[in-house]
């Protein structure tokens, strides 16, 4: 049984990744938490009150705990899916906060966002809920799903690494399992900084290949000659790329990207789910 956790603002595009989330993972068993923070100042919409009285906080959260069960309602409508299963999660505490003790509290495998950044640098392409979630939990890995991401079922995954860092057999697990999931594809995509790749690179790639050894693959070194958001975002268009892959190393690449300041060299245009993996879950 997975356990998937789901942060919703009962917008249209926290409904998309839900349902995209259903999606992917439909012969799978799984119980989605679906949680509202319904005090959050940032991020998700939700009304706030006017004081910190019981009362005041006790009408919020049966009001939310109502909207949790239409927006769950509409789901069920649409995928009748026997193997999945939903608990309704209403907290007044700050976002972060409340998904890391979820995620400790209820051994969490998967945290899915939607993903209503806009077209313009990384951090805007990912919104503020999101980079803010990517940056904060190192604990589970994150699925963020665009608002134009239509379902197909995924059969090529990009897995952007500089190969700098040895990958451990339970990092790796996540992009694997999303492999196996459907035979999909992994390309690995390395932005070559120096040529050619040193001893250590070459070791890293090899133990890489070995983990994913059960699931079809491909190298794909290309050199920095542009910045390597353009690059990825050129590689997901030739390559037909259905999802996003990224470990959230400590100083690593995706780290960078998401404290980039917004500048013209940063563009990055993509409409695929993201998967984040930490590097130590």
């Amino acid at each position: 049984m997975k356990k998937i956790l789901f942060p919703t603002d009962f917008s249209h595009n926290s409904f998309h990744a839900l349902n995209y989330a259903g999606e992917l993972l439909q012969n799978v068993e799984c119980t989605f938490f679906v949680l509202n923070v319904f005090t959050e100042k940032k991020g998700f919409k939700s009304k706030k009150t006017a004081d910190d009285s019981e009362e005041k906080s006790k009408k919020w959260k049966e009001e939310t705990t109502t909207r949790l069960e239409r927006f769950v309602s509409r789901i069920k409508k649409q995928e009748e899916n026997g193997k999945h299963s939903y608990r309704l999660i209403s907290e007044s505490r700050d976002l972060i906060q409340v998904i890391n003790t979820l995620v400790n509290e209820l051994d969490i495998d998967l945290i899915v966002m939607g993903n209503k950044g806009k077209k313009s640098s990384v951090p805007i392409f990912l919104g503020k809920t999101a980079t803010r979630t990517l940056n904060l939990i190192n604990k589970c890995a994150v699925l963020t799903v665009p608002k134009n991401a239509s379902y197909t079922v995924p059969k090529e995954i990009a897995f952007v690494t500089d190969l700098k860092k040895p990958y451990k057999a339970k990092v790796i697990g996540p992009l694997l399992y999303a492999a196996l999931l459907h035979d999909t594809t992994i390309r690995i995509v390395h932005i070559d900084e120096k040529e050619p790749m040193d001893e250590s690179q070459q070791w890293n790639l090899d133990g890489l290949l070995s983990f994913i050894e059960p699931v079809k693959s491909s190298v794909h070194h290309i050199p920095n000659f542009i910045s390597k958001a353009k690059i990825i975002e050129m590689f997901i268009n030739e390559w037909a790329i259905d999802m996003l892959v990224m470990v959230n190393n400590e100083h690593g690449f995706l780290e960078k990207m998401l404290r980039e300041p917004i500048i013209e060299k940063m563009v990055f245009t993509i409409d695929i789910p993201f998967l984040v993996i930490p590097e130590k879950p």
